[in-house]
């Protein structure tokens, strides 16, 4: 099983990495550019879209941190669920903005789609793991 999970972090928090990535250049080179011609209002509005993608993941890294500081026995995940709230009640991160998606460049739609699906998958594996955990301590 811990062969088997140290491949699935390693291959999530590579893809957590690029997104990260891809989303520096977007925020730094293209965004301004895509969205110069919008009314004030909807250029804040994408702004905060593009920190909603930052949002998401900062969040999954730190899960994905966390996780490994697990693996290699630095904390334990009583600690880990001590220190951290469950990714899943962090709503800004799940939650979607249907305007925006109306007025949204193809690129920061791309990186609004791929990092949710990323942090729902995240979600998905944290309760997963917790709720083993907590089927182990009643065995």
């Amino acid at each position: 099983m811990q062969d088997t999970t140290h491949i699935w972090l390693n291959k999530t928090f590579d893809e957590t990495m690029q997104l990260l990535e891809e989303a520096k250049h977007y925020n730094q080179h293209l965004i301004r550019r895509q969205v110069r011609h919008l009314m004030p209002l909807d250029r804040l509005e994408l702004t905060a879209e593009s920190l909603r993608v930052t949002s998401r993941l900062s969040h999954t890294m730190s899960w994905l941190i966390a996780e490994k500081a697990i693996l290699n026995d630095e904390i334990n995940r009583q600690e880990a669920e001590e220190l951290f709230e469950p990714l899943h009640t962090e709503m800004t991160c799940l939650r979607n903005n249907n305007h925006a998606t109306s007025i949204c460049p193809d690129g920061l739609q791309s990186l609004l789609d791929r990092s949710r699906e990323l942090f729902v998958r995240a979600c998905r594996l944290e309760d997963m793991l917790r709720e083993q955990y907590r089927e182990n301590l009643s065995v």
